[in-house]
């Protein structure tokens, strides 16, 4: 078994979401932690054993342990300001994210406002291919697709959401809003957005909304359906339900 004092985590976990890597650091706390006590309780122990200058040498190195640990949570504060996030982003995923920090200026209220503006111009630039792309143009499914891309669901969760697909049954050609499938074809899950309650509807609309949703359920799909309410409402809730579906 490897000794736990060897661990040296990268401190960005690169590739991992951002609450697995949180907790990531978390373990690693507790673990070393766990250590530093293991270790001052053995040094505790054995101090009846040692003479005056050896006694004296382990009080100096638990104290000075303990003003590093305290050094270290003060130095931390500075970065509770916006300024200091942005530094301290810098600092760990300066390189991750393609920002050098000799093309920013070095003011930090301009490296904050031009690290703002870049991710948003690349934000919207991609989500605006992606609607053109699939002509979507229902406010509802608009804003699903920016709550989805925003908190990057495929990359996040190893999944492929496709808007706008369609399916063939019996000849006929049903549109699906959208489609989340796992690489391995083991999950699908068909995603419908409804821009009216369903009471709103004619008896016929009804009827063909029915018969268009078993034969989506008989080709292995299942359905998600959240209506348009609850999309204006609670995007984000609404997503998080569906990686909820993911994750099961």
């Amino acid at each position: 078994m490897a000794d736990d004092t060897s661990i040296d985590p990268h401190p960005g976990f690169k590739g991992l979401p951002n609450d697995l890597a949180i907790k990531l650091c978390r373990m690693f706390i507790e673990r070393w932690f766990q250590l530093m006590l293991e270790r001052c309780d053995q040094d505790i122990a054995g101090l009846e054993e040692l003479d005056f200058f050896d006694q004296l040498a382990l009080r100096a190195k638990w104290s000075k342990e303990t003003d590093l640990l305290c050094a270290t949570l003060t130095a931390m504060q500075k970065y509770d300001s916006e300024a200091g996030k942005i530094e301290l982003i810098m600092q760990v995923f300066g390189d991750q994210l393609g920002l050098p920090a000799e093309s920013i200026p070095a003011d930090i209220e301009q490296r904050i406002d031009w690290y703002k503006k870049r991710l948003a111009v690349e934000y919207e630039r991609s989500l605006k291919r992606e609607l053109n792309l699939h002509t979507i143009t229902s406010p509802i499914e608009q804003i699903f697709l920016m709550e989805w891309r925003f908190l990057r669901v495929d990359e996040r969760y190893g999944v492929k959401l496709r808007p706008q697909d369609t399916l063939k049954v019996d000849g006929i050609a049903y549109s699906i809003d959208f489609v989340v499938q796992k690489p391995d074809g083991k999950m699908k899950l068909a995603i419908e957005l409804d821009g009216h309650d369903f009471h709103e509807k004619t008896k016929e609309q009804a009827t063909r909304d029915r018969r268009r949703e078993r034969a989506i359920i008989r080709h292995g799909f299942t359905i998600l359906r959240f209506t348009g309410s609850e999309i204006f409402r609670n995007s984000r809730k609404c997503v998080e339900e569906v990686i909820e579906m993911i994750t099961l």
